[in-house]
């Protein structure tokens, strides 16, 4: 299969640094301003990949979910234009918040290309019962048993970003100060930088030092 010039033939695994679930799968466009750059969401089959890594769906769901999509190469196609409907919204919303601050008339206008994601997640959801909840957690979890939904990938992402816009969480949100990745800044002086220090935190540091260098050199020649 080619592979388009955007997306690589081996790429790295996708760091999953976003500390919560939206925002993870906001993020699932590896170095998305670089030459790296790859989706980790080209596909159906990219999608369940993803959703089985962050266990919001089964090792059964997935064999299922595959099969499915083979045979209704339409509805996963649909699926798959709906997730990156689901994935830009969740970037201008949380991104919007991220810049400049959880303003209501901004938020609430953004609420309503959420909206239908969510409003489809919840008509989907049925009530499971945690089998071990920790004290003060809920007994009770949202959940997407049926084995014959393709949007099933999606339901969870769109629930999850529903919660985090009341969270208490959300005045944490935080974009790297080298991509335009999201993320849950939960340091004690809300003073993480970077989406991982050791990716575009060493990244930044390295292209510093380079240009300090550059910056001396230049200087030396003018004397």
């Amino acid at each position: 299969m080619e592979t388009s010039p955007n997306q690589l033939s081996d790429p790295r695994e996708l760091p999953i640094v976003g500390g919560h679930l939206a925002l993870d799968f906001a993020n699932t466009v590896d170095d998305p301003l670089g030459p790296q750059r790859h989706d980790h969401a080209a596909t159906y089959d990219d999608l369940v990949s993803w959703s089985t890594r962050v266990e919001t769906v089964t090792g059964a769901q997935e064999a299922r979910l595959r099969r499915l999509a083979r045979r209704r190469a339409d509805d996963a196609a649909h699926t798959l234009e709906r997730a990156h409907e689901l994935r830009d919204t969740l970037n201008k919303v949380f991104g919007r918040i991220a810049d400049s601050g959880s303003g209501a008339a901004e938020t609430a206008r953004h609420w309503t290309r959420l909206r239908p994601f969510v409003t489809d997640a919840m008509a989907a959801a049925t009530l499971a019962e945690e089998p071990a909840p920790s004290p003060g957690s809920p007994a009770w979890r949202w959940a997407w048993p049926r084995s014959d939904d393709l949007a099933v990938v999606l339901h969870p992402v769109a629930v999850a970003a529903a919660d985090l816009l009341v969270s208490d969480q959300l005045h944490r949100l935080s974009r790297c100060a080298r991509c335009p990745w999201l993320f849950l800044d939960t340091s004690k002086n809300h003073s993480r930088r970077w989406c991982d220090m050791n990716d575009c935190g060493k990244a930044q540091k390295i292209e510093r030092y380079v240009a300090r260098r550059a910056a001396a050199r230049r200087g030396g020649s003018n004397r």
